[in-house]
């Protein structure tokens, strides 16, 4: 054992200068090597012993482009898609409506098939059939009194109907007290101008206004051949002799003369004119209520006439006698008003005190005033059921004028177009 422990240590006493031969070479290799200037350790050429240069590599710092502001477009798009869809059905709901026959002929065949046990009866709230609302505030609804002629029966005896004759009586009656049931029972008639109820010689006169008249001339006898009794005077005769009944007083029934009838048909065809011209006022005023409101029209009425006067704003430029097109729906409705009527139309151009300057057209006032009436003359008779024998075209230039001329506002006013209908 003892030798074996001499022969290991006189080994390793040999390998103790190698190992330190090696580390002394690689400090010495160490020791020559080259540092470049980036501080980085070069490799010498085994051949010329120089440095080997090594290749440097730069590379550039890219920086990154700048993000756009907003929303991403696949985001955009995106909700568009959801809008569009969302708004479709909707669409599709709106138009859904439910068949209420259809839903119970369905459940009922299901009832048929499985079967019930027992039946609870329901009572069912109407339902809307579309979410869409019909109506979307309360509409104010006025009675209207209905014309409607219904016959009337009864089982209780009626009294036959009178006999109209005129009755001589004798004795003391009240005349007075009769004359005011008479007049109160065809008060109607008495307002409407067909009888005229009187005392003569203590006697209930009732003085019919008849129109009997064969068809061409109501001046004609009753006796005439041909002669023709309307409706409303068969009314009249069946009044009075339905008042004759009434009364204690004699009553006499008398018709007026041939010149008392023809001056109560004048009298009615004045009052069925003035009822026209007042129909055709208001429906008038109707039609330019809005125009009316601005101030852009004035509609009155003189007597049998209706005048409705239309100012200069937005009708004519200045100094000129084309329409402007914001003009011509007034003019459309004034025509569409005053088409049916049967009077003449007279239509008026007036003008300011302001003469005419510099106008190759037009000479004076006078020829401005006759050039727009004869321009709204035109639009009407080529637009409206206005025939042309009725129109009569006038320039007055500022002859007639409603206003004073000395301040702008006054002679503004004066510059107008006047459609006047005479009945």
């Amino acid at each position: 054992m003892a030798d074996q422990e001499q022969q290991d240590e006189a080994v390793n006493d040999a390998e103790l200068p190698v190992i330190a031969e090696a580390s002394e070479n690689e400090a010495e290799q160490e020791e020559e090597q080259i540092v470049d200037s980036r501080g980085n350790p070069t490799v010498l050429d085994e051949e010329t012993g120089k440095p080997i240069e090594r290749e440097v590599i730069e590379y550039k710092k890219v920086e990154c482009p700048p993000c756009a502001s907003g929303a991403p477009a696949w985001m955009a798009t995106f909700a568009d898609m959801a809008t569009l869809l969302m708004a479709f059905f909707v669409l599709l709901l709106s138009f859904a409506e439910m068949n209420v026959p259809k839903y119970k002929e369905v459940s009922g065949s299901m009832k048929n098939a499985f079967g019930v046990q027992r039946i609870v009866p329901t009572v069912e709230p109407p339902k809307a059939k579309s979410i869409i609302a019909k109506q979307y505030k309360r509409a104010r609804i006025e009675p209207t009194a209905l014309n409607v002629i219904q016959e009337q029966t009864t089982d209780v005896e009626q009294p036959v109907d009178p006999v109209l004759k005129s009755t001589t009586k004798s004795g003391d009656f009240d005349t007075n007290s009769d004359v005011e049931a008479v007049k109160k029972t065809m008060a109607k008639e008495i307002a409407e101008g067909k009888v005229e109820v009187r005392v003569e010689d203590k006697k209930v006169v009732v003085k019919v206004k008849t129109t009997i008249s064969n068809g061409e001339d109501g001046t004609k006898d009753k006796q005439s051949s041909g002669a023709q009794v309307s409706q409303d005077d068969l009314q009249v005769y069946a009044k009075i002799a339905m008042a004759q009944t009434q009364v204690q007083s004699a009553l006499q029934v008398v018709e007026a003369s041939p010149d008392n009838r023809a001056e109560n048909l004048a009298g009615t065809n004045s009052q069925r004119r003035r009822r026209a011209v007042a129909d055709q006022y208001e429906k008038i005023r109707m039609n330019l209520s809005n125009e009316i409101k601005k101030g852009l029209a004035e509609v009155r009425r003189d007597g049998d006439k209706i005048i409705v006067r239309l100012a200069e704003k937005g009708s004519f430029r200045s100094g000129f006698a084309d329409l402007q097109p914001g003009f011509k729906p007034i003019l459309q409705r004034i025509g569409n008003s005053i088409s049916d009527s049967e009077g003449l139309i007279t239509i008026e151009g007036h003008t300011d005190n302001v003469p005419m300057a510099f106008s190759e057209r037009y000479r004076s006032n006078w020829d401005l005033s006759a050039a727009r009436s004869a321009a709204v003359a035109d639009y009407l008779l080529n637009n409206s059921g206005v025939t042309r024998g009725r129109v009569t075209i006038i320039g007055l230039a500022d002859t007639k004028p409603v206003m004073s001329n000395s301040t702008p506002q006054g002679r503004a006013k004066n510059r107008r177009i006047e459609v006047i209908i005479d009945g």
